[in-house]
């Protein structure tokens, strides 16, 4: 019997499931979650060990291995293997790096420990994703091991630094590795939903400048703080104008205008007697389709000088009253340090379509639509090589990040099946 007048039948669907082996991917995602990859120069910590066991590991199942080094103790990892003829070449791409554990202390699990409870592989990285690149892997095994004659070429990208400025993808595009890719499964944790979108990402610093003072001669000084009041109320007001403006997406939510971090002084101890010559204020803007970032940046460049020019009449007319002469030249500088643009994947490309298929064929029920709230390094391979993106993966989408990290192992397995068979029909559909 065919599906989807593909050239797939129950034997191939067959041999690929039987050829995931559940065990070896419990052990792998064990093995990958008790190296601690947490990008510290410090610590010593970086992803090297990590993506060296993973490439000893794929050498050893008979793939192409290319290692990258992105900067000293970052790598990336390049599998490869031509699954036979065709013009298609489907990209599984999962990221080594893991985000602190934090206080250990709040931990109930060892954060590198692999523990198995109750179902559940507790650590680290379990969930956000080297369970998902575990799943990658093996299923990329599978499908060699099947013997499936298949058209087109599967690349692994195992990738350095998704959690922090993507330097690995950015680096795996521009060495020409993304240069023939026709689309791409992202593994990350969205807990079995089919995301074909994800929310944009602009980040904004805001450094304001004063003059330092003492807390009892606050008149001698400059304080930073009411600019900084200013600019917080100012991104609430931008943040309520978009989600007027723009609404809610079904897949993404509301946009948000969020600032995240307030630093005064931000170099030095602050002290409760000192007023701060120099405060700072980090901005996390998260946008969905319809917005424009070139509107958004240009609009808090304005916010910046709107709130110098009112803090500044401020203080003279404060000076006026008490009969004082100071500079009042207050200063507002804005940097943007990340520009991520949202992305969508039309629900037709062959990419959804496949996954859609492997969901429904594994999990006998209809696929659920999503979207991604955070940008992912496939953000940037849509962005700058206009490759179709999907992201799908196991494990809760709110435990990326938090103390006793998890990911439940049925549904790891579960997606390891998802994947083979994504690829199978991706690789067996009609001509790219």
């Amino acid at each position: 019997m065919k599906h989807d007048q593909l050239n797939i039948t129950e034997e191939s669907i067959r041999k690929i499931v039987n050829a995931i082996d559940a065990r070896e991917l419990i052990t792998l995602t064990r093995d990958l979650v008790k190296i601690n990859t947490v990008w510290d120069p410090v610590a010593g910590t970086n992803e090297e060990p990590a993506v060296r066991h993973i490439a000893d590991w794929a050498e050893r199942k008979g793939f192409q291995v290319e290692l990258n080094t992105v900067a000293p103790g970052r790598l990336n990892a390049i599998l490869t293997w031509s699954a036979g003829n065709g013009d298609r070449v489907l990209m599984f791409e999962g990221h080594t790096d893991v985000v602190t554990p934090g206080n250990v202390n709040t931990w109930n699990y060892e954060p590198f420990g692999a523990q198995i409870v109750d179902g559940r592989i507790y650590g680290r990285g379990a969930n956000d994703t080297k369970g998902n690149l575990a799943a990658m892997l093996i299923a990329m095994a599978a499908l060699k091991k099947s013997g499936i004659q298949l058209n087109g070429t599967i690349i692994g990208g195992v990738l350095c630094d998704e959690e922090g400025d993507m330097l690995g993808v950015q680096d795996f595009i521009r060495r020409g590795h993304a240069d023939a890719i026709t689309g791409a499964v992202i593994c990350e944790p969205q807990d079995g939903m089919l995301c074909n979108s994800q929310k944009g990402a602009l980040r904004a610093k805001l450094t304001i400048k004063g003059k330092m003072s003492h807390g009892a001669m606050p008149l001698a000084g400059l304080n930073t703080a009411p600019a900084v009041a200013q600019l917080i109320e100012g991104l609430r007001l931008s943040e309520l104008s978009a989600v007027e403006k723009f609404g809610k997406d079904e897949h993404l939510g509301w946009p948000s205008f969020t600032p995240t971090v307030i630093q005064a002084p931000f170099q030095g101890e602050a002290q409760l007697n000192v007023i701060p010559g120099e405060a700072r204020l980090l901005t996390d803007i998260r946008t969905i389709p319809g917005q424009s970032h070139s509107n958004i940046r240009r609009d808090i460049v304005r916010l910046a000088n709107t709130v110098t020019e009112k803090v500044r009449e401020q203080y003279r007319r404060d000076d006026a009253i008490l009969n004082l002469k100071r500079n009042t030249l207050i200063k507002i500088e804005t940097e943007f340090t990340t520009d991520r643009p949202c992305t969508f994947t039309d629900p037709d490309d062959p990419i959804v379509k496949a996954a859609g298929w492997a969901t429904r064929r594994i999990t006998a029920k209809a696929p659920i639509y999503g979207g991604v709230p955070g940008a992912t390094d496939g953000t940037y391979l849509w962005a700058f090589k206009n490759i179709p993106i999907i992201t799908m993966g196991a494990g809760d989408r709110e435990v990326p990040h938090q103390a006793d990290e998890w990911v439940d192992m049925n549904q790891l397995i579960e997606t390891a099946h998802i994947y083979a068979l994504t690829a199978l029909h991706y690789l067996l559909g009609e001509p790219a």
